[in-house]
């Protein structure tokens, strides 16, 4: 599978950011996938907030789509950047418009926790295992004049996420057609809430029922101290107990 890759310099340890391009753009000539506007609007976003990342464009086969055995070809070369160190494995983002989308959803079924976050648009995510998406923070956008994805199926998963304390933000473009969705939904605001998010608060170190707990933090999902239970919302209680262990879970008001 061909793919493009951009190293985007800024601080820290490189996070690495996967787009998935829509069914026009498939092929092997590793260039027409990389006509997608948003391929720009998120180079330039993290050039602009200086994220250290690598950045990956892969090329979907012509006689293939973002589902099936290309899900494991996609996992295959996310961890052969974790593998050898050249990403941190707490900052790993995908994304996807159309066929992308649905194949962003589909990543997140199928390997649940990979992702630290990750922004499906125009996408279906109707084949999707709703228990194991909701382990993935996900924002996505619909337009209402989108003639080939249905803002009703996603409407409906997004809240079977919700059910299962999911974190979600979904948006309805109103007169958003179905390209105008995947080229226009990249904005700076959804794009600040996909990167504030951080695996090392989702890491958990199982403690047995009997451990003594020394202190408790809480913490907003986008990882800001809190100085106690927020009164409504999802928020993150970290736990250290008297042995040194720690226990991070996910809690809702």
């Amino acid at each position: 599978m061909p793919y493009r890759i951009a190293h985007i310099s800024g601080t820290g340890k490189p996070s690495l950011v996967i787009y998935l391009h829509g069914g026009s753009s498939k092929g092997n000539d590793n260039e027409t996938q990389m006509s997608e506007a948003g391929i720009d609007s998120i180079a330039n976003y993290l050039e602009s907030k200086q994220i250290e990342a690598i950045f990956l464009v892969p090329q979907c086969p012509s006689d293939k789509s973002w589902g099936g055995p290309m899900l494991g070809i996609l996992k295959s070369l996310t961890d052969k950047y974790i593998a050898d160190g050249t990403v941190d494995d707490n900052s790993l983002f995908i994304f996807g418009g159309s066929m992308g989308g649905t194949g962003t959803w589909s990543m997140l079924s199928a390997y649940p926790r990979l992702f630290t976050a990750a922004m499906p648009v125009a996408g279906n995510p109707s084949k999707c295992d709703p228990d194991k998406v909701a382990l993935t923070p996900v924002y996505t956008v619909m337009g209402t004049s989108d003639q080939i994805m249905s803002v009703e199926t996603t409407s409906n998963f997004i809240g079977e996420l919700n059910t299962r304390n999911g974190i979600t933000q979904f948006d309805i473009e109103d007169g958003w057609t179905h390209e105008m969705t995947c080229i226009q939904s990249y904005t700076t605001h959804r794009l600040d809430w996909v990167f504030s998010h951080n695996n090392n608060l989702f890491n958990e170190n199982p403690t047995s029922d009997k451990k003594i707990v020394k202190s408790t933090q809480y913490y907003s999902i986008d990882g800001k101290a809190l100085s106690g239970p927020p009164h409504r919302g999802l928020y993150i209680v970290r736990c250290v107990n008297e042995d040194g262990s720690v226990n991070t879970l996910k809690s809702f008001n």
